[in-house]
């Protein structure tokens, strides 16, 4: 064991954490950041991201260890405290997913549900207005899972077989999504469809949750904010504020979310432009990727914009899968104090 990892089991098992966070953290706001809920096997059978899944076990070890040092709090204790109309209480928390898969319908609400733990659920519109077939998951896991190359899949894109980019790494999956999401909807059903056939296949239902779903959520005290119209990111599209319209549109039209008035930018990442178009389109609340921690002194929140923790499984468990207090403590509560804004 090396100093670094045994100070902290040191101090995990001392409850030197523990005091650290009640000295430090009563006056700021804790998000927590989640995609998806599948149990292992299920993960595994349909290849789903590790990066962004989480097994219901890990969702409720976060829960308890979440209720033991935070107040839980729902999106409307946020924005009230945004708006100066009721203050949050000491350690608030919230919990976020993004995105609209419906395995947050099937294993997610259930564990948030026996918690009593509010939470808001960030709808990308277009996945959920075509949960069967939600392209970009179709692209990346063609990429993820090996059934497709880059270069191939750029090929297929560009109509160009010797097409390739010289891009690498992380942003391989952005070029491709861009580049995906300038085709017309006929051509990129058309080159996706073997890849959509197949997951779907996998899958044995949607990918997605669809508006019923999203309605039936709603009704049991999920909040529901949007997540972008395309799920590109915001600061690359050349409309930002034609997608996140077109997204409170959607959703005002088939979920009826007149009051949440919150969004997520799409892969975190946001700039003066699009932070601009959501608050010009009537969002009061505006949610990022920054994993940092929100202050509220007197539980008053200082900012609109609003970061976010993400849990990863990697991160915070064993091997077993099993959470880990010496690492999901400090993930939580050395985290940067900062006032974002833009």
């Amino acid at each position: 064991m090396t100093f670094k990892k045994w100070v902290k089991v040191a101090a995990a098992r001392s409850g030197g954490f523990s005091l650290w966070h009640r000295a430090r953290n009563r006056d700021c706001l804790t998000v927590l950041m989640f995609h998806r809920v599948l149990p292992p096997d299920v993960a595994k059978r349909v290849d789903a991201d590790p990066d962004y899944t989480v097994t219901p076990a890990l969702l409720q070890s976060v829960l308890d260890f979440c209720k033991r040092h935070h107040t839980p709090v729902g999106l409307e204790d946020v924005l009230a405290s945004r708006e100066a109309i009721r203050p949050l209480p000491p350690y608030p928390v919230l919990v976020t997913f993004d995105d609209g898969w419906k395995d947050n319908f099937d294993y997610a609400l259930p564990v948030l549900e026996a918690s009593g733990v509010p939470w808001v659920l960030f709808a990308a519109t277009e996945a959920v207005s075509q949960p069967a077939d939600w392209w970009q998951e179709t692209l990346l896991w063609a990429l993820r899972s090996g059934r497709a190359s880059y270069d191939e899949l750029w090929a297929a894109a560009s109509g160009n077989g010797s097409s390739r980019s010289e891009t690498r790494g992380s942003m391989q999956s952005v070029s491709l999504l861009l580049r995906y999401g300038a085709l017309s909807d006929e051509k990129r059903e058309a080159v996706l469809e073997p890849y959509s056939a197949t997951l779907r296949e996998m899958y044995g239902g949607n990918l997605a949750l669809d508006a019923g779903d999203l309605r039936a959520m709603r009704k049991k005290g999920v909040s529901i904010g949007a997540h972008g119209s395309s799920h590109l990111r915001l600061s690359l599209v050349d409309r930002a504020e034609k997608d996140i319209a077109a997204a409170r549109e959607w959703l005002t039209a088939n979920v009826d979310t007149t009051t949440e008035n919150s969004i997520s930018f799409p892969h975190g990442r946001y700039d003066n432009r699009s932070a601009r178009a959501a608050r010009e389109a009537g969002y009061r609340l505006l949610f990022t990727s920054d994993p940092v921690l929100n202050p509220c002194p007197r539980g008053w929140l200082t900012s609109d914009i609003v970061g976010r923790i993400p849990i990863d499984t990697e991160d915070v468990t064993r091997a077993d899968g099993a959470v880990v207090e010496e690492r999901l403590a400090p993930w939580l509560f050395l985290r940067e104090r900062s006032a974002l804004s833009i």
